[in-house]
């Protein structure tokens, strides 16, 4: 990018990668904001994970590439930096998951949104969570984090039908929550038809999840699950709130 940049918050750090703001002071840059985010290099006791970084790193960025038409319903994909890094656009917005009350017509672009990414044939993937739908301060939505979204291929090709139609599913399902009053007949059934898939799914990832919680609760009491940037994640994360009580 032609500038230096000093980090300044860390938003994400799990172990998978990190997602973290860097800024910079120059007057001439485009960007004196960008967010990077770096995939895993440690090892995992004695497992190199240093492949893993980098193939997920590769993944994301092919599918940034594949939405370059899209900004600002999604960030402005700025490159990749090396192997296992790549930069784009800060976006200046709220995660969904901190506001009680999204703006009015909110969900209805963000319908709207992830159909232009299915008509340029991404299944998003990851919709059921909030903290990957920003709401910009003008209510306009962005999505970020495309680590788990696909594209089709030999294997995906046969589910990616299935798959776009739970980004829609999930969309409903946080209106129907979130804003139940906007909420239209036919999307009333749309928002609570889950799918016997999805219920297996949603019984396995709940299992899951209340295992994780307990270990991850477990290491952080016992101090081996103190990160290094924590002084840096400024960046309210509810799911590491489930198990840093």
């Amino acid at each position: 990018m032609g500038f230096t940049y000093y980090l300044d918050t860390v938003f994400k750090h799990d172990f998978w990668a990190a997602t973290c703001l860097y800024v910079t002071d120059d007057s001439q840059a485009e960007y004196p904001k960008v967010v990077i985010k770096s995939g895993r290099t440690h090892r995992f006791k004695c497992l190199p994970l240093h492949w893993l970084g980098r193939w997920m790193t590769s993944h994301e960025c092919r599918i940034y590439e594949r939405l370059e038409s899209l900004p600002p319903l999604i960030p402005v994909y700025l490159g990749r930096l090396d192997a296992t890094r790549f930069a784009m656009e800060y976006i200046d917005a709220k995660p969904l998951d901190h506001l009680e009350d999204p703006p009015e017509g909110f969900f209805d672009r963000l319908v709207k949104l992830f159909e232009a990414v299915h008509a340029c044939r991404v299944a998003y993937v990851d919709s059921n969570k909030r903290s990957n739908i920003l709401v910009r301060p003008n209510g306009e939505p962005c999505l970020i984090d495309f680590q788990i979204s696909l594209r089709p291929n030999i294997i995906t090709r046969w589910f990616m039908g299935y798959l776009m139609s739970k980004d829609i599913y999930h969309a409903l399902k946080h209106k129907r929550r979130m804003a139940p009053t906007e909420l239209r007949d036919n999307e009333v059934v749309a928002s609570q038809r889950s799918g016997w898939l999805h219920k297996m799914h949603a019984v396995a990832a709940t299992s899951y999840r209340r295992v994780r919680r307990k270990f991850l609760r477990k290491k952080y009491r016992s101090g081996q699950l103190h990160s290094p940037t924590a002084d840096l994640e400024t960046h309210i994360q509810p799911e590491k709130e489930s198990w840093r009580d």
